[in-house]
């Protein structure tokens, strides 16, 4: 994506398994310290990917999604509870 000249490249994907949850992390680490000219974005969804969504940007993911009222994707967590996780977390 980055390649092909994306202003932030981003990525979401579905996990069968929690560690299709740590490749991503692990994926978006590398992409980070390695290969990124520009912030991205990466995370998980549903209930196992929202670890990623907390823990993204320890691991290099730019930003992440919280939900004011009605959820737009799977997992996405509530904007209070995900401000409150991720100080917790920093």
């Amino acid at each position: 994506m980055q390649d092909l000249g994306a202003d932030l490249p981003k990525i979401a994907v579905m996990p069968q398994s929690p560690q299709d949850v740590l490749t991503l992390l692990s994926a978006t680490l590398t992409m980070k310290e390695k290969y990124a000219t520009r912030p991205l974005i990466t995370m998980s969804m549903g209930k196992s990917g929202g670890v990623s969504r907390v823990t993204g940007r320890l691991f290099g993911s730019a930003m992440t999604f919280g939900t004011v009222g009605q959820a737009s994707a799977p997992g996405q967590i509530a904007i209070t509870q995900l401000r409150e996780l991720m100080d917790i977390l920093s």
